[in-house]
């Protein structure tokens, strides 16, 4: 067992350090200051078979792999705010088709290669090797004619974009 004044006296020097390490994992103060409290209280009940050498750097460990845990649990858990309630009205659907008519119309507008490489990588979700290999072309001018495409896309749908949200 730690001497729980050793561990008292590293809480408190490293506290707020130690809640901005896990921040910087979680992205929540609060569940930063659970990460760490939890850590103590875990080193305070363990039994140690072994004397920990560098005890700081035992504790940013900690902190680091329980700040990993607790993100992949929220990950698995997920918010209703997420997820729409609202039933469809036909108003909707009629902005939702004019946006999509408008997308597909600047699609078409593309230059030639450009709309290929488009098609081919993002709707037909091809890997940048296997769209080269069908047009003839490196995989460095297919990441050329993506990156127009999608630079021509935001030019042109930049006000689309809005109603998107």
């Amino acid at each position: 067992m730690i001497n729980s004044l050793v561990l008292e006296e590293m809480f408190l020097k490293h506290y707020q350090e130690w809640c901005l390490l896990s921040f910087s994992y979680v992205g929540d103060l609060e569940d930063s200051k659970d990460v760490v409290q939890n850590i103590f209280i875990k080193l305070l009940q363990k039994e140690f078979d072994a004397p920990i050498v560098d005890l700081k750097k035992y504790i940013n460990t900690c902190i680091r792999n329980e700040s990993l845990k607790k993100i992949k649990k929220s990950q698995r858990t997920f918010s209703l705010k997420n997820y729409s309630t609202e039933v469809s009205s036909h108003e909707n659907e009629l902005i939702r088709s004019e946006i999509s008519d408008t997308l597909f119309r600047q699609i078409d507008a593309l230059p030639d290669h450009s709309k290929k490489v488009f098609e081919l990588c993002v709707l037909e979700d091809l890997k940048y090797e296997n769209a080269a290999e069908i047009m003839g072309i490196t995989v460095n001018t297919v990441k050329y004619h993506l990156k127009k495409s999608f630079k021509l896309l935001r030019l042109n749908l930049k006000d689309v974009y809005f109603w998107l949200f």
